[in-house]
């Protein structure tokens, strides 16, 4: 790789970087706010990306990649649940701006190869989940995708308590694998309420 490509790719690199994180805050950010969170100019944003859309597709191929780079160090442990979603929220909650903008860009469900893509790199979690309604550990009541979603947004919550100082980096992950066993759990155990 030459020097002048590798200037280039982490100069696209900081540019996405710096979008996502105003989108996570700010889903209408002009190209102009982005380019001015980037510290870089407007002229420059449109070298690398000449219009929003080709922007957003970006960042949705870039948290993508990057959900998917995460995901393949944990290993799916159908017997093991609670270690497993331990194991997907630690590697997954850094990338809680991400995550969340995959979850709400309105652009990025209109991209068939985007749709197509992140459904690929949720399809290990959403066997896994159904493996565990059928199992009888998840409430098989609610639909896999929305406990996934929900999931998804938790880990975006989890993230932006993180960045306020609410919460323990250390800790997250724990606390989110309480919330999804007592939220979505069979109801196995617990009292008859009134």
């Amino acid at each position: 790789m030459s020097m002048k490509t590798s200037v280039k790719d982490n100069k696209r690199k900081a540019i996405l970087d710096a979008a996502t994180e105003l989108l996570a805050l700010k889903q209408t950010a002009t190209l102009q706010e982005i380019a001015d969170h980037a510290r870089i100019g407007i002229a420059t944003l449109h070298r690398y990306f000449s219009t929003r859309e080709l922007l957003l597709d970006a960042l949705a191929l870039n948290a993508i990649g990057l959900v998917e780079e995460a995901l393949g160090g944990v290993t799916v442990e159908e017997h093991d649940m609670l270690r497993f979603l331990t194991e997907v929220f630690e590697v997954l909650i850094p990338l809680g701006s991400k995550v969340f903008f995959l979850s709400y860009a309105a652009s990025v469900d209109e991209n068939p190869h985007i749709v197509a893509e992140e459904a690929r790199i949720k399809q290990p979690l959403r066997e896994a989940v159904e493996g565990w309604q059928a199992r009888g550990l998840l409430n098989a009541g609610m639909p896999a995708h929305w406990i996934i979603t929900v999931m998804y947004n938790l880990l975006f919550v989890a993230w932006q308590e993180i960045q306020k100082g609410n919460l323990a980096k250390n800790d997250a992950p724990q606390l989110l694998v309480t919330t999804v066993i007592q939220g979505f759990g069979s109801g196995t155990g617990q009292r008859d309420g009134g």
